[in-house]
């Protein structure tokens, strides 16, 4: 399997007794007629540390319904240590999801054997493809490149790493490194047009919960070699990335990270997302009239 294209980290909409379903149906639904390659709800974005495992079984069967097959279904396991993370990736193939992505441990900050043993046990066990990711500013730390490089030679079913680490020069050495065997995916819509440029084979990104087509706008003006045209684009989205905030773009993950997509994605296609999974805070109003001015400005409400 070569993974290219655009995969959606989907927001999950709450309400105050658990999962929206129907709003999460419906946010799906306007993603994948899009025309975006995959979505990926059980994601960081989705605040999937926070779903309880049959919370998360039933959000990747409503995804592979919504799919239909027009769209890669992509389940991530969310989970720190390797037990917990097979028992996951079994529950998602018996839902029929197309590839899975692992979360690292997290908690403890690993050495590189650490890392490799843990990957051993899990890629034993789960015979699906696979994508490796590295967030290291949920982690604590970042995943060598030669780890990644490791495990992908011993495992067939490694197809792709998605770099969630905000480090451009670390991102050039996976794409140097293996992006002849791998997919490398981009993991922070700012950083998207870059990568592509330099030779990434797509992303798995959140910034289509709300921007209709224009994150597919910017892979296909780069695949049809329109490089001026991606990089305009690029530019009219940096104050938006630049306000947004979040992974990749400061320090650590604020508390705006992810409620503010999923404000945007309410404002932009009327879906009611509810409150953030506490202990998350709501954003104040300072914060949704900028947001509310910036989708404006970009024609999108």
């Amino acid at each position: 399997m070569k993974l290219e294209g655009v995969i959606v980290a989907t927001v999950t909409p709450f309400t105050k007794d658990g999962v929206n379903y129907e709003g999460l149906r419906l946010l799906l639904s306007k993603i994948v007629e899009a025309g975006y390659h995959g979505v990926f709800p059980t994601s960081s974005t989705g605040e999937v540390t926070k779903l309880t495992v049959e919370e998360r079984v039933r959000v990747m069967q409503l995804a592979k319904e919504a799919a239909g097959g027009r769209a890669l279904v992509v389940g991530g396991t969310g989970t720190g240590d390797h037990v917990s993370t097979i028992e996951v990736a079994r529950r998602y193939r018996d839902v029929g999801v197309d590839l899975l992505l692992i979360t690292p441990p997290y908690y403890i900050q690993y050495d590189w054997a650490a890392l490799y043993a843990f990957y051993k046990k899990v890629l034993d066990k789960v015979d699906m493809p696979v994508i490796l990711y590295t967030i290291p500013l949920a982690t604590g730390y970042n995943i060598p490149v030669e780890v990644f490089e490791l495990v992908a030679n011993e495992y067939s079913q490694v197809v792709g790493v998605k770099d969630s680490s905000g480090d451009f020069r670390y991102h050039l050495d996976l794409i140097h490194l293996l992006g002849r065997r791998l997919s490398v995916l981009q993991g922070l819509d700012m950083l998207f047009v870059p990568s592509l440029l330099m030779g990434a084979h797509g992303g798995v990104l959140a910034g289509p919960n709300f921007l209709g087509g224009l994150t597919l706008k910017e892979y296909q003006l780069v695949r049809e070699g329109k490089v001026a045209e991606a990089v305009e684009l690029h530019n009219k989205l940096m104050p938006l990335w630049r306000f947004m905030g979040g992974c990749g773009l400061v320090g650590k993950l604020g508390g705006k990270w992810p409620t503010l997509y999923k404000l945007a994605a309410q404002l932009v296609h009327g879906v009611d997302m509810g409150p953030p999974r506490e202990p998350l805070p709501p954003v104040d109003d300072k914060d949704v009239k900028e947001l509310q001015k910036l989708l404006k400005e970009l024609g999108l409400i």
